[in-house]
């Protein structure tokens, strides 16, 4: 968007978002949705829900499906398949027969995220586990792959800090079949469903500190081991929960990193996008604005490299935003005890400054 559009987006913010109403509710003309904005740039736009749309008004429902063009699921093995041998329901089952029935397509999933591994795992050898991770795949693509635009075939497996040179985090899968599980995973996901793109999935990749900087070189490395061992990975999801005035951003460095994980020939997803304002002032107006710059600033780099394809925000109205979930009130959570405003639309699901930003952004973007 660079800086110019930046100052046109804070004077055209109140303008944007008069247009604005939520469907079912009388207005005028409305502009166009954040899925056909993202479109028109060749990129496909979408979010999560964290509460199942029969449970929530209607009105909700109604704003998730005319804004996207994604519904990201999570596949929670440990659900899932409780038991060896024991197939359930997915949790998220009713959600994506809401995503199926208003023709969204399915991103995330997490078909390997050692948070959520059942405990019988824990008792397998590396053959049993090897078989065990086919079984769960093939199951996901039978189930699932039809509707799949991407699938996280892995999430979270880097942490350079705990003590591994190759910066992997020592999970069960990393302890019981070594590196190698990655290769033996993205090789199922693509048996299982060839048409689906298969990502890698990760965090704390975006700011301009150390740990951020370990990261992105332990991803770098990450991808130049699975590439000469042609390991089928076609894209990388940068989660992009960003806080603001947890370190600085850094455009230049970060769109570097953009351009060395496209030149190995991979996508790029923006898979969990929020803004996370713990230390802003307490004044609404206030906050709103310094979290809509954050997003404009984020996406004018990010949008700027052809290979990213996909924007995805861990939400779209704050009411459900995880960050105002009891569970994580530990650490996510301000001084002043406020709720998180991450997120386009508010906790009445009326717009902000947050939507207008997305929208400039998508509409500046560098078709693809």
């Amino acid at each position: 968007m660079g800086p110019l559009n930046r100052r046109r987006f804070l004077r055209l913010g109140a303008a944007a978002l008069a247009g604005t109403c939520i469907p079912g509710r009388a207005a005028g003309e409305q502009p166009p949705a954040l899925r056909d904005i993202a479109s028109a740039a060749g990129l496909i736009y979408g979010s999560d829900s964290d509460v199942e749309f029969g449970q929530a008004p209607p009105e909700y429902g109604q704003l998730f499906a005319s804004e996207c063009a994604l519904y990201a699921c999570w596949f929670a093995w440990a659900l899932m398949n409780p038991r060896p041998g024991l197939s359930a329901p997915a949790a998220e089952d009713k959600n994506i027969a809401f995503a199926r029935e208003h023709h969204l397509r399915l991103t995330g999933g997490h078909l390997l995220w050692h948070q959520t591994d059942p405990d019988w795992l824990k008792t397998l050898d590396r053959d049993a586990m090897e078989k065990a991770v086919h079984e769960r795949i093939a199951d996901l693509g039978q189930r699932y792959g039809a509707q799949c635009y991407s699938w996280n075939v892995v999430n979270e497996a880097l942490e350079p800090g705990e003590g591994r040179t190759d910066g992997l985090k020592p999970t069960l899968y990393v302890k019981t079949m070594g590196p190698d599980f990655f290769d033996l995973a993205f090789r199922a996901a693509k048996a299982a469903a060839p048409n689906v793109l298969r990502v890698y999935n990760d965090y704390g990749m975006e700011m301009d500190n150390s740990y951020s900087a370990a990261k992105r070189a332990a991803l770098l490395r990450l991808l130049d081991r699975w590439q000469a061992k042609g390991t089928p990975i076609d894209a990388v999801g940068l989660q992009s929960h960003l806080t603001i005035n947890a370190n600085t951003f850094d455009p230049q460095k970060f769109r570097a990193f953009l351009k060395e994980i496209a030149s190995r020939g991979l996508k790029i997803l923006v898979s969990e996008l929020d803004v996370l304002d713990f230390t802003t002032p307490a004044d609404t107006a206030t906050r709103d604005r310094a979290v809509a710059d954050f997003y404009a600033r984020y996406l004018d780099v990010v949008l700027a490299e052809p290979a990213v394809k996909a924007v995805v925000t861990w939400g779209l109205s704050d009411r459900y935003s995880w960050l105002n979930n009891a569970y994580f009130a530990s650490w996510a959570q301000r001084k002043d005890k406020l709720p998180a405003r991450p997120l386009p639309y508010d906790d009445q699901l009326q717009p902000k400054p947050a939507l207008a930003a997305l929208r400039e952004a998508f509409r500046q973007a560098p078709k693809r």
